[in-house]
Formats: structure tokens, C-alpha cells, sequence
């Protein structure tokens, strides 16, 4: 579930332009997005058990699973508000393997799995291992936006259980003026609709800080005022399309990034898909503050 990289996603690392190389429309707001940017996603984890939602299926596959999951877009209707808890389960145990009515009863929680577990609390466990700890590093780096001035946003495709989750560990509402999550808007990124409602968001805390009240006679941003920091291409490009700023996480080794612009498109996609060729933690951190090296020098 790590975003694949062709070799046109490579010009989007640049950091952001310093504020005198933009004096006609300077930066005003900045959205984070949350999952490998503000905080570690554990996919293998999730991906290592979820042979448990069926132990009985002898030709069990995560990728046969997955590819279901994707077919019947169950995670974009998830994290969209399109469905909500009850159908996610009954979708993931049906792309498991189990038939649709014994997949309904599972999800009620009339019958529980062959290993005695409820699925629901098994389908939630799993859901969970993927959120990680914030990293301090970019924590800091926000509150030094917002000390700057920056009206600072998160703007985040996730499910209404990992919300709940990045709330338990990270006081979202305290570190963001802003924070937008797909299931709360009806559609996620790349949709141009999300960037929209995260643009007049920041519409909206710019007339205040300027003391305008109407929202309609006057308006204090652009959308090259706008800057955007995320971990997958397309989401970058979407927010380029509508005339952000926006700017690419690059999560590869050293070792694989000082040689990524000679690396085959097919390996290069190979490599960025798999844990062990990304990094974690505070040098993951590094990557998003060098990013804003030349707004905070």
C-alpha cells in the first residue's frame, strides 16, 4: 500500500520556494497529509495477519484478498462515508473468502471464526496496525509553521476507525488549525472536491486573522498561496493541477535514492512499494523538514 514511484513522480521532492522567490503570492496556508508524512504506517503488519479473517482457506492470499478489496473499492467507500463499519467487515471477509451469507453472520457477530475470535474485533485489530506513533520531528516542524504565521491544516484520506486512532496518540486538533479527513468531506484525494473544501478552509481562517466577515466580497487567498506536502504522486499532482504548491515525501533509502534517477521505471516501482527500501521514523522526519528548509531558513 506504500505509493509506487514512476520516474515523472521524481521532479515533485523540491522543497517549497523560499517567500521572496514568490513575493506576488506568498504562502499562506499548508496541508499535511498524515499517514507517512505526520506519522509511521505499518502495512506489513496488517498485511501478516490477514490470513486470520479466514485460517481455514488453504490457498489463502493477501494479494487475491487486496485485489478484492480494491475491485469492489470497499477501502475508498470506507474512507469516504459511503459504507460504514458493519458493511466494511462483512466487504473484508467476503474478500477473505467467506461466502456473503456466512460473511453476514461473521460481521453480526452470530458466529465467530474457526480460531474462536469475533470477527469485528478482528477486522478492527487489524485495522489498527497500521497507524503508527507521530513523528516528534514533524510535530515541531508544525508548531514552527504556525509560529511563523502559516495557517497549518491536515488533510488526510483515512476510515472513521484510523482517525480514531491518530486521535488517540496525536492531538490533531491542537497542532493543526485545520483538519480535514476524507469520510468527513463525502471524497478523497486526488478528488479535486477535498482540495476545494481544504481551500476554503484556509479561505475561511484567513478572513478571520485579517478581520473580514463576509466570505463571499472578499477573498485573501489564491490557490498558489496554498502549499501541500503528502507521500503519494498523485495527490501531488492533483494539488498542482488546481495551482498549489505541493510537494513530494521522498520515504527511499540512501542507498536506492542516490541512484533513483538511473533506476529502471519497473524497478523503481518495485522498490518503492516495499518497507525495506523505505525509511521510518526521524529519517523519515528529515525528509519532510527539508522540504521547508528555505521557508524556515
Amino acid at each position: 500500500m506504500w505509493p509506487r514511484l514512476s520516474p515523472n513522480d521524481l521532479e515533485l521532492f523540491e522543497p517549497f520556494r523560499a517567500p521572496n522567490e514568490n513575493s506576488s503570492a506568498p504562502l499562506k496556508a499548508i496541508f499535511f497529509d498524515i499517514g507517512s508524512v505526520l506519522i509511521d504506517l505499518d502495512w506489513d503488519s496488517f498485511f501478516a495477519r490477514q490470513h486470520e479473517l479466514n485460517p481455514d482457506k488453504k490457498n489463502f492470499s493477501v494479494d487475491t484478498m487486496m485485489a478484492r478489496v480494491r475491485e469492489n473499492q470497499l477501502m475508498v467507500k470506507w474512507c469516504t462515508g459511503q459504507v460504514g463499519p458493519f458493511a466494511y467487515i462483512q466487504g473484508m471477509l467476503e474478500a477473505a473468502g467467506h461466502a456473503p451469507e456466512t460473511a453476514h453472520r461473521l460481521a453480526l457477530g452470530l458466529d465467530r471464526l474457526s480460531n474462536g475470535v469475533f470477527a469485528p474485533a478482528l477486522v478492527k485489530e487489524l485495522s489498527s496496525l497500521i497507524v503508527g506513533p507521530a513523528r516528534p520531528r514533524v510535530v515541531r516542524l508544525i508548531q514552527r509553521l504556525r509560529k511563523h504565521g502559516y495557517i497549518v491544516g491536515a488533510l488526510s484520506n483515512a476510515t472513521p476507525w484510523h482517525e480514531s486512532d491518530i486521535m488517540r496518540t496525536t492531538s490533531l486538533h491542537e497542532l493543526f488549525d485545520v483538519v480535514l479527513f476524507s469520510q468527513d468531506v463525502g471524497t478523497e484525494k486526488p478528488d479535486p472536491h477535498i482540495y476545494k473544501a481544504a481551500f476554503e478552509a484556509a479561505q475561511r481562517l484567513s478572513l478571520l486573522r485579517d478581520g473580514t466577515k463576509s466570505t463571499s466580497a472578499t477573498e485573501t487567498l489564491t490557490p498558489a498561496q496554498l502549499a501541500f506536502v503528502d507521500d503519494t504522486p498523485i495527490n501531488i499532482h492533483a494539488a498542482r493541477a488546481l495551482g498549489w504548491q505541493a510537494s513530494l515525501v521522498c520515504l527511499l533509502k540512501d542507498e536506492h535514492l542516490n541512484r533513483v534517477h538511473s533506476l529502471p521505471p519497473d524497478e523503481l516501482a518495485q522498490l518503492s512499494t516495499e518497507a525495506k527500501n523505505l525509511v521510518f521514523g526521524e529519517h523519515a522526519a528529515q525528509r519532510v523538514e527539508s522540504l521547508f528548509v528555505n521557508l524556515l531558513s
